[in-house]
């Protein structure tokens, strides 16, 4: 068995980010593999040879990298279907996405040359949608998509109908369509239920609603859901993963399906998600 050829990307802004990334290129190089740096790692490391990140996932079997989940979900979203398996170490806060923490880099650089890890494929939520410049935008993100009012302060009303058929008018701060990995983020923090990753479903969440029946509703990921902002109306804006916003056109519905591909996780083998919630979560039974 030959060993992989390694890429890694760091989020810069992450303390010891170049400590880490000096670790790791040489662990990787001694166990005898090939790496290759994202063109903005090798700059902050100091090394020439940089390359663009999707040349850097074609020419890797596994891609490193060294941030929390915002900079596994950037790294996913920019790939799109061109991603390859994800193995991060968590320089973050929580993690919930993240294979090791710093202080289990050994450990993962072994899992990786051995190939000793499993993969957890997550689903990702598409969404087609007309921005305010006419423009029709594809856009993927593994947590989720959410439909909220711009910088005005009246509710928004947001109409849902699923293949087609109507399911509820939402008044409030807007709509999270998320995945079951975005289940745990900003979907959870509205309220939303906890998703295993490997349940074939979304979560349509509203944001602070008028009315107190309007609840999470959990449908089959095999559906087309639409979403169509009603008058009056100012501002609507979109946002994928929590990335860049983009303001829809008015009289444009928002159609949101499953992409036809997933982002591969790495974990080390005994891990689960069940555990990971244990420890994110802080979970250890009532004391009672």
């Amino acid at each position: 068995m030959g060993y992989p050829v390694i890429g890694i990307i760091a989020n810069s802004t992450k303390q010891d980010a170049v400590r880490h990334v000096h670790r790791l290129v040489v662990a990787f190089r001694e166990g005898g593999a090939m790496v290759l740096l994202e063109e903005g790692t090798a700059a902050l490391v100091g090394e020439a040879g940089g390359q663009p990140l999707g040349e850097v996932a074609a020419g890797c079997e596994v891609l490193v990298v060294l941030g929390g989940d915002g900079t596994i979900l950037r790294t996913a979203r920019l790939l799109g279907p061109q991603v390859k398996p994800l193995a991060a170490v968590n320089t973050g806060r929580l993690g919930f996405l993240t294979t090791a923490t710093e202080a289990e880099l050994g450990r993962f650089v072994r899992a990786i040359l051995t190939q000793d890890y499993g993969l957890s494929q997550r689903s990702v939520v598409e969404a087609c949608f007309t921005g305010v410049d006419g423009q029709v935008h594809t856009e993927g993100g593994m947590n989720e998509v959410t439909v909220t009012r711009g910088t005005f302060s009246r509710l928004i009303h947001l109409e849902v109908r699923i293949d087609r058929e109507f399911l509820n008018r939402y008044s409030g701060d807007g709509l999270i369509v998320a995945t079951p990995t975005g289940s745990t983020a900003y979907s959870l923090s509205a309220g939303g239920p906890i998703i295993n990753p490997a349940a074939g479903v979304f979560c349509v969440t509203p944001i602070c609603p008028h009315a107190l029946s309007n609840r999470s509703f959990v449908v089959n990921d095999d559906v087309s859901l639409e979403i169509q902002p009603m008058e009056p109306v100012e501002e609507v804006l979109l946002h994928v993963d929590g990335g860049t916003a983009w303001s829809l056109a008015k009289d444009q519905p928002v159609v949101l399906r499953k992409a036809g591909w997933t982002v591969p996780l790495v974990g080390f083998r005994e891990s689960s998600f069940y555990a990971v919630l244990r420890e994110k979560l802080q979970w250890s039974g009532s004391s009672v």
